[in-house]
């Protein structure tokens, strides 16, 4: 069985009784980690413990054993089980269908239920197409939240703790959050830990002095001065982030995300699709967007992918050396700069 996106998501919070082996799949390796914990949380009795055993698929290549001994160990304290693998792909993919295959001919052979975690995994992929045909499996491909699912799920984190935010703090807090699912959740918490007790509601000001530190505030001013071709302010952003011990590797990941953001914008418009801004991640404010298309204007899709290509490139140089902002993330910045300036 394949369920993909919101269905997916449901299935995770609520699963199927039948269903002892679930597949959890996506782009994001955050979104898979968030619906196995969600299976982990709805397995769970309401009165006891769910006994967990978390393996990885070079443990279980090494030991093939492995798998099958879990799956059929009974506690010894009589609390339910459950296994959960983090796999990269379809290292053990022979040995997982035939788990899913003993588990369709025996419903009744394995004591714990099974979640794997896998990350984007091609239509192709032999793990991927027996778990969607197993009987008693779900296989479930997860999407990127869109800028409403994010906003919800900000807003939830906080009432949980007895918290609400206004309208303009939830907008500012959920553009700036990472892309990725497991990092977003980390500032997600942080702000839910904040608001606590807090009596009122969570304020712009109160983001900016919980997420909007310096170095947060001189990435993005360092990479969208390079983009916008105005190398003397990227510089001066540069020399700040050397100061602050920033890390070329983070500098080198932060330009990675926004050129693959400015790719997706590309292909959005392309597409004709109405506010792409919004449905970026993180989205592009309304009052933002003009100098975010003015951007675009300069790096069309091709010499997008080249920055990709020179950001591989600077940062297999980058690990080879030491210090922050590493002179070869300043020359790529600085390269960024010209070339932007001579679109102009």
């Amino acid at each position: 069985m394949l369920l993909k996106g919101k269905q997916a998501v449901a299935f995770a919070r609520r699963p199927d009784p039948a269903i002892w082996a679930v597949l959890a799949f996506g782009e994001d390796e955050g979104l898979a980690s968030d619906a196995a914990s969600s299976l982990i949380k709805a397995w769970r009795p309401k009165a006891g413990e769910l006994e967990v055993t978390v393996l990885d698929d070079d443990a279980i290549k090494k030991y093939p054993s492995l798998l099958f001994d879990n799956l059929e160990a009974v506690s010894l304290l009589g609390d339910p089980r459950a296994i959960r693998i983090r796999t990269n792909g379809d290292k053990i993919a022979a040995l997982l269908a035939e788990a899913f295959a003993e588990g369709d001919k025996h419903p009744d052979r394995y004591a714990a239920r099974l979640v794997i975690e896998a990350g984007s995994l091609a239509s192709k992929s032999k793990l991927r197409a027996t778990a969607s045909s197993a009987k008693n499996a779900a296989c479930l491909q997860l999407f990127a939240d869109e800028a409403g699912d994010i906003e919800e799920r900000v807003k939830t984190a906080l009432l949980e703790v007895g918290a609400t935010i206004d309208t303009a703090a939830l907008h500012a807090f959920t553009g700036d959050l990472p892309g990725h699912r497991g990092i977003a959740n980390a500032e997600i918490e942080k702000l839910a830990l904040y608001a606590r007790g807090l009596g009122r509601d969570v304020s712009l000001n109160d983001i900016r002095s919980l997420s909007a530190t310096d170095i947060d505030h001189n990435l993005s001013a360092a990479i969208r001065a390079s983009l916008d071709g105005n190398i003397v302010a990227a510089n001066v952003a540069l020399q700040r982030l050397e100061v602050a011990g920033t890390s070329a590797i983070s500098i080198l990941r932060a330009l990675q995300s926004e050129t693959l953001r400015m790719l997706d914008a590309h292909k959005r418009i392309a597409a004709g699709e109405g506010a792409p801004g919004m449905k970026l991640r993180p989205p592009v404010w309304q009052s933002d967007w003009p100098a975010f298309r003015a951007r675009l204007g300069k790096w069309p899709q091709k010499r997008l992918m080249r920055i990709m290509e020179r950001i591989y490139e600077a940062e297999q140089q980058a690990k080879s050396g030491s210090g922050s902002a590493d002179p070869v993330v300043r020359v790529l910045m600085n390269e960024l700069g010209k070339a932007a300036a001579s679109a102009a």
